[in-house]
């Protein structure tokens, strides 16, 4: 790596640090480290999602999948407008009107504390594993650019990350968001702009058929072993989208520091109406790649993306495209570490030890809390660099939670009479169910719903025979569904949204093969 690369990065870094501390002193102590002043806009909020969704993993690893597969891997991302349809008439109007700051708190209101403290443990277990192995990739970036070893990129990375992130929490992690999104717009722009430059239409016509085939989407086949189908995309892959926008903390947590409830709404529908667009400029690019290298064969096909960078484009591309990547992985430790934060401050500490201290106590804690989770995180990233297998296998199994993590939101939402003993039962039968799922060669897709109805369907029995519930369960349940809130033509929109994409889908690949 060349002194511009190195210019580039650590341009970066200090101008997301800066952010973070400017950010700090315009707020002071007059925001929550969880939500901020409850001051933001839907596009503020929506980036934000956005760019935490979208991670170093889908600049390199789509057109990676789209060079090795074909465009087919597209399926599983045209759900997200049904998904985002219902969650933002359900799950967000729900969390914002009960002014909470973590979204397990309605499951202690609804069910209990067992169902409570079961999700949190969930929680914190899924995000330790992942954000150690984003923590684990971006030290691999770094440390081929700074004259560090990896172990010692790792415990930079996230103490820097956690710096930032314990100044201004929510609000510098928002604000960075968007920073990050602005850099990973342009490396993407950029890497278009080279690509397009060295393949030609005549070049794209010479190969059409090559070209059409990688345009294919729809899979219509019933092979529930096959991970593309339109049925795996639309339904099974839907349950998965909705425990991540639904009844994921990560995610949840920037719609509540909104301004209010349009904005929390609204800032989902950038992600209903973006996210098809943002992996299907993605997939072109591994079409683009296919056709330039013509069909060579990688040994890592996330390596395609850095290959072309690195042999056909100038040094300041290379140091933005190294950016966006550090950009991004950087957008998903600090959402994690303020989540994580949030939740080890308001569902443990607050729930069983501290109750009753004022907002600023719990804010000093939770920042605390930040630097806490960076330090732990860095152990399991440690242990991915002497035993990488190790730590995917652990990550695994952290799928087999899915089924929990939507599962106890759906019965609470939608059956009136489901109490924690479902919870309890339900939990056990769809983590089963979803353990002989993973050994069955069953699709990955198909277990977020097999592990979701299992435990609805467990839960609903189980309630209906065994349990009780709570005068506070009670009261709460007699006033939820007046939380709810009707679709606004926006959320209609996104179901139409869905057919157009659906259509855009089938007639591509003819439309090319009649050029």
């Amino acid at each position: 790596m060349g002194t511009t690369t190195l210019t580039i990065v650590l341009g970066y870094m200090t101008l997301t640090f800066l952010i973070g501390y400017l950010v700090s002193r315009k707020i002071g102590e007059k925001g929550s480290v969880s939500t901020g002043e409850r001051n933001f806009s839907a596009w503020v909020a929506g980036v934000s999602i956005l760019a935490t969704y979208v991670s170093a993993m889908t600049f390199i690893g789509v057109p990676g999948w789209v060079y090795q597969s074909g465009m087919e891997a597209l399926i599983i991302h045209i759900n997200y407008p049904i998904v985002i349809f219902f969650v933002c008439s359900f799950f967000i109007p729900v969390f914002y009107k009960m002014k909470i700051h973590s979204i397990y708190e309605y499951l202690e209101i609804r069910f209990g504390y067992k169902a409570r403290a079961i999700n949190v443990a969930a929680f914190l277990f899924i995000q330790t594993i992942s954000a150690a192995l984003a923590l684990y990739a971006i030290a691999l970036l770094v440390s081929r650019i700074l004259p560090l070893d990896i172990y010692e990129c790792i415990v930079v990375i996230s103490i820097f990350t956690a710096a930032y992130t314990y100044l201004g929490g929510i609000a510098a992690v928002m604000w960075t968001d968007v920073l990050q999104t602005c850099v990973l717009v342009l490396g993407f722009i950029l890497v278009f702009y080279f690509l397009s430059q060295s393949v030609t239409m005549d070049e794209i016509l010479a190969n059409k058929e090559v070209v059409v085939d990688r345009l294919q989407v729809l899979d219509t086949s019933l092979d529930f072993t096959n991970e593309t189908t339109l049925y795996a995309g639309l339904f099974a892959v839907a349950f998965l989208h909705l425990s991540v926008y639904g009844s994921n903390q990560l995610i949840i947590q920037r719609t509540l520091a909104t301004k209010d409830l349009a904005s929390a709404r609204k800032s989902m529908l950038y992600v209903g109406y973006g996210m098809f667009f943002v992996y299907f400029l993605f997939s072109i690019m591994g079409v683009l790649l296919y056709i330039f290298y013509d069909g060579q064969e990688f040994v890592n096909a996330n390596s395609i993306v850095l290959h072309f960078v690195f042999n056909n484009t100038n040094e300041i591309v290379q140091g933005v495209v190294i950016t966006s990547l550090i950009a991004a992985a950087m957008s998903t430790l600090d959402s994690t570490y303020n989540s994580m934060s949030t939740i080890l401050t308001y569902d443990i500490y607050k729930r069983f030890i501290q109750r009753d201290r004022a907002e600023r106590h719990y804010n000093l804690i939770a920042k605390r809390f930040s630097l806490f989770c960076a330090v732990v995180l860095i152990g399991p990233a440690m242990l991915s660099v002497s035993n990488e297998s190790v730590t995917k296998l652990i990550a695994s199994f952290t799928s087999l939670f899915v089924g929990v993590r939507l599962g106890s939101f759906l019965l609470g939402l939608f059956y009136k009479k489901a109490n924690e003993t479902g919870v309890l039962f339900g939990t056990i039968t769809s983590l089963v169910s979803l353990a002989v799922c993973y050994y069955s060669g069953l699709a990955w897709p198909w277990q977020a719903p097999i592990g979701t109805l299992v435990f609805i369907a467990t839960g609903v029995l189980t309630s209906r025979y065994l349990g009780t519930q709570s005068e506070q369960n009670i009261r709460f349940i007699e006033t939820q569904e007046q939380l709810f809130e009707r679709p606004t033509q926006g959320q209609y929109g996104l179901l139409v949204f869905t057919l157009l994409t659906l259509v855009a889908c089938y007639y591509l690949p003819r439309v090319v093969s009649f050029l």
